[in-house]
């Protein structure tokens, strides 16, 4: 039976290839598991303590059959353990908690969803549109990076056959639109009609500049936003509060484990 809790299983790497800054990682695992998409987990595989802590990586796709499971992670190297994984090799082993977080809320029918993925966001807003495709939803993804070897291959991209459903920006305008991902979410978001933008929800991940910048363009228009944070974490359930972002709480401020409350908040929530 496939697993939904949290879980520490022990894994065995099947491929780990990098595509250009980007690494995608397939795992084999003891079990199949079901995620929310914008779960994530905690994965440590180098030998001895250092680093001590695991990283945490988004879930990109799971499979499998019975008594045998597939997870994959894609990721880029930003620190000292994400270049230990990318050294890795098929057979090394890993150890992985899974799945772990608060995740995307899809159940919402007869809506329009927009996926903004700045970075290596994309690898969190991807299984959200795999899992809309799969329930025939409509919808459009928008995809940010500093220049064209900063955007995901083509391939990845859910739906990226469909004429006008994938959005490209890069800052320098190697590829795509001419600018960031909020100013090509601002440009197509002016050209709605106001039946439509009723009618839109938005799923961000990436810098929290850029998800504060689509909070600050879609809500003033009542258009809900769902933001998945990136911070910084420790043991990735919870118990050390390393990870907290300051939220609103009736007037006062409180403050959310990005780990547990999280990774995805409704951006009213947060205190920018």
């Amino acid at each position: 039976m496939p697993f939904n809790r949290p879980r520490f299983v022990n894994g065995r790497i099947l491929h780990n290839p990098g595509h250009g800054i980007f690494y995608r990682m397939e795992v084999s695992i003891p079990d199949r598991i079901e995620f929310v998409p914008g779960q994530f987990a905690m994965v440590s595989g180098w030998p001895g303590n250092d680093p001590l802590l695991p990283r945490p990586l988004a879930i990109f796709r799971t499979g499998g059959a019975r008594g045998k499971g597939i997870v994959e992670f894609v990721y880029k190297v930003v620190g000292r353990g994400t270049a230990l994984l990318s050294g890795l090799h098929e057979g090394d082993p890993l150890q992985i908690t899974l799945p772990l977080g608060h995740g995307f809320e899809l159940a919402r029918e007869d809506r329009t969803w927009w996926l903004v993925g700045g970075g290596v966001g994309f690898s969190t807003v991807f299984p959200a549109a795999v899992a809309l495709e799969a329930q025939r939803a409509e919808f459009e993804v928008f995809l940010g990076g500093r220049t064209r070897d900063q955007l995901p291959p083509k391939e990845w991209i859910p739906g990226a056959g469909v004429p006008g459903r994938a959005h490209l920006s890069t800052d320098d305008g190697t590829a795509g639109f001419f600018g960031r991902a909020t100013d090509a979410v601002r440009e197509r978001m002016d050209r709605l009609k106001a039946a439509e933008r009723s009618r839109l929800t938005i799923l961000a991940c990436g810098p929290r500049e850029m998800l504060k910048g689509i909070a600050e363009l879609a809500l003033p228009h009542g258009i809900p936003v769902q933001v998945s944070l990136e911070n910084h974490m420790a043991c990735g359930f919870g118990v050390c509060w390393g990870c907290v972002t300051a939220v609103r709480d009736g007037e006062r401020t409180g403050y959310r484990r990005v780990c547990r409350e999280g990774p995805v908040f409704d951006a009213r929530e947060i205190v920018w």
